[in-house]
């Protein structure tokens, strides 16, 4: 009997293995050293700097990111918790940028960094115990100064939209603030078809969105390839 609860209480532990402590530290760097550690080492024209290039709108291909909810991860509710949202959102927004802009951390003279400057997120379907999802996220837009990225968590293998997400980034290099369209460039990913892309969504998201109306992002597809 001992021995079936101790095995029981490791396949919890391993179930719940996002939850265990250091968990996320492996999980954000896992990414940080697959897109830029080994790329320093290796290389630095990569095959993901060739493959967004190709594209003519490269500059909005998304990551995924494909788990489930962990016991641990649920509140009271036997829901995934509001909280834990967010720890996805770093470890899909780092996978995301270290893509995106892989050229630009490979090649500047020093480290950039991109900060978070806030996050809008909005729940529309609860993900239960250990209920698979995805999270997608892409950029959405930019302005002069800042980058918004768009992730969308979805569960029923991809068919339903459980939450989404809105998180306004600002591109630094030390102390001074990179444009994005700047960055875009020097990354190979700028263009006007893609400026005008991110015009309308700017559009879209200063002029019809809100804190009470967001309809407009749940509707719209903005999917391009997948990296």
């Amino acid at each position: 009997m001992y021995r079936l609860i101790k095995l029981l209480g490791l396949l919890v532990l391993l179930s719940t293995y996002k939850s265990l402590p250091g968990a996320y530290f492996v999980r954000f760097y896992a990414y940080v050293l697959r897109n830029l550690g080994l790329p320093m080492l290796l290389g630095k024209k990569t095959e993901t700097i060739a493959q967004l290039q190709s594209q003519q709108l490269g500059c909005f291909s998304y990551t995924s990111l494909k788990t489930y909810a962990s016991l641990f991860e649920c509140d009271f509710y036997l829901h995934k918790s509001n909280s834990t949202y967010f720890e996805e959102l770093d470890i899909s927004r780092t996978d995301l940028m270290t893509k995106i802009f892989q050229s630009l951390f490979l090649n500047s003279k020093r480290m950039p960094y991109v900060p978070v400057a806030n996050v809008f997120t909005n729940f529309l379907k609860e993900i239960k115990p250990f209920q698979p999802y995805e999270v997608r996220s892409c950029i959405f837009c930019w302005d002069e100064k800042w980058i918004y990225i768009l992730s969308r968590f979805y569960i029923k293998q991809g068919t339903q939209l459980a939450s989404l997400s809105i998180t306004k980034y600002v591109l630094k290099d030390g102390r001074k603030t990179i444009k994005p369209a700047d960055a875009l460039q020097f990354c190979g990913l700028y263009n006007e078809e893609a400026e005008s892309i991110s015009e309308r969504n700017m559009k879209l998201l200063s002029q019809q969105c809100g804190f009470h109306e967001t309809k407009p992002l749940e509707e719209i597809s903005h999917q391009y390839n997948k990296i």
